[in-house]
């Protein structure tokens, strides 16, 4: 991939950054579950993939109330927070990955579902925060009517065009939101989908592919313990 003219690279958390699609659908099965619902029987977990918590209930489940979806949220964010050792595992040469970026002289962000508040706990937690430049968190990236990700305020957001930004998704809602906005995006591939291969630039199955796509050499292994 030709980065001469890319000063920057955006970087969605959920399923690039860190594994936690698993945990997460897991956890909603069970808070589903106590409040009277099968969220296995109508949606897997790809389907979660990419979606805030208010899109998939809205798009999957309509019939509960509002208020009980925002306290079932309310609740899976809670518990998440306070397991973070159990549903949030960096990928294999993540940290490397981002810190060379980073020491090349590229301004990074992240772009993601989660709020501000909790994207900053999650960075902190993958011992990353000090590499990224700005957050952009659900409160810009998150259509405010159709609750998917949404990348058409960023640009105004960090003062870059389009054309010097590279973004880096993994969820078919994501990489459709990069493209829609004009960005050029890299796709780590978690599962088969038409979206992903007909729309992302590059894709790319972990991260020593990603860096062989844009020119840095295989992750160092992780010392043994």
């Amino acid at each position: 991939m030709n980065l001469s003219n890319i000063t920057t690279f955006l970087f969605d958390f959920d399923g690039v950054i860190a594994d936690t699609e698993s945990g997460r659908y897991e956890t909603y099965c069970d808070i589903f579950e106590k409040n009277g619902f099968d969220l296995r029987q109508r949606c897997s977990m790809e389907d979660l993939t990419g979606h805030t918590g208010d899109g998939f209930i809205r798009k999957y489940f309509p019939e509960i109330p509002s208020r009980q979806a925002q306290a079932m949220i309310r609740q899976r964010q809670s518990y998440y927070m306070k397991h973070l050792d159990l549903f949030c595992r960096p990928y294999p040469g993540m940290k490397q990955t981002i810190r060379e970026i980073k020491e090349k002289g590229y301004y990074l962000a992240l772009t993601t579902a989660n709020s501000n508040a909790a994207a900053q706990r999650l960075v902190e937690k993958m011992e990353i925060s000090a590499y990224f430049d700005v957050i952009c968190g659900r409160e810009i990236c998150e259509h405010p009517i159709r609750k998917v990700k949404d990348y058409s305020l960023i640009p105004q957001h960090i003062r870059k065009t389009t054309e010097e930004c590279l973004v880096v998704e993994d969820s078919p809602v994501g990489v459709a939101g990069a493209k829609h906005a004009g960005f050029r995006c890299i796709a780590f591939e978690h599962f088969k989908n038409p979206v992903i291969s007909e729309m992302a630039d590059a894709i790319v199955h972990d991260y020593n592919e990603f860096r062989k796509l844009i020119g840095l050499k295989s992750a160092e292994p992780a010392p043994v313990r």
